[in-house]
């Protein structure tokens, strides 16, 4: 089952959502959809609480009391597998929104068509993601491999820094968990205390890392210029496929 949840200030842009999503739905019945709407940032947030987040988010951004991607950062601090979307009428906020990795981000007025593009792209790339349980103050956690973003080890524990800004604090990796994460495409060593995911790298400064949530990674002298001719070669091959 998969949970789609939406947050519109404005009744009538709440109306047309779930209209989409009744579209899509009865045309995709493989994905077994279930969706819920809400009027407020809050009432989303509370609901949140209560019952789990959802896989994928369809957020306003425009909306008042709490910008949509602020509402996003608070469904990421505790649901750290949800996927957002953004619906619209505004461009402006889009360096923001995929600041935070939103899926997708749609400007109002949108066709139908375009919305099951977006939200087909979305389903489509939840599918393709690897999957691991990691177990974290007594609680397991589904986590997709695509979004570590660098792992620090810490005498015995391990601090796994997620996409989102979230971090999870495990006391040990096991040595097939490990082989998993490293085999993961962007996976590299940085000296001996990080693991680092060079698809969330910003830039490499020569002596740090700036990743995706503004965190500098150290980059031991002894490792500079191998890291360095690593990071160049994934950017070149990225850029050729």
């Amino acid at each position: 089952m998969l949970k789609i949840s939406v947050c519109d200030d404005e009744a009538g842009e709440r109306k047309k959502i779930a209209d989409n999503l009744r579209v899509y739905i009865a045309a995709h019945g493989e994905h077994r959809i279930e969706f819920d709407v809400y009027s407020s940032a809050f009432d989303m947030l509370k609901a949140f609480d209560e019952s789990g987040g959802p896989d994928i988010a369809l957020l306003d951004i425009c909306m008042p009391g709490m910008l949509g991607t602020e509402l996003a950062r608070d469904i990421l601090r505790f649901s750290e597998n949800t996927d957002i979307v953004f619906l619209t009428t505004s461009a402006d906020y889009a360096v923001d929104a995929f600041s935070i990795h939103a899926a997708d981000y749609i400007c109002k007025p949108y066709t139908q068509e375009q919305f099951d593009a977006a939200l087909e792209r979305v389903i489509a790339g939840r599918e393709q993601r690897t999957w691991i349980l990691l177990r974290c103050e007594g609680k397991l956690h589904r986590i997709a491999l695509e979004d570590i973003s660098y792992i620090e080890t810490r005498d015995k524990r391990h601090v796994v820094s997620l996409a989102s800004g979230k971090k999870l604090s495990v006391w040990s990796l096991p040595a097939q968990l490990q082989e998993r994460i490293m085999d993961q495409k962007g996976m590299t060593m940085c000296g001996k205390s990080y693991i680092v995911n060079l698809n969330h790298v910003r830039c490499f400064s020569g002596t740090d890392l700036l990743m995706d949530d503004e965190a500098l990674v150290p980059v031991p002298r002894r490792c500079r210029s191998a890291l360095k001719q690593t990071y160049f070669d994934f950017y070149l091959k990225e850029a050729e496929s």
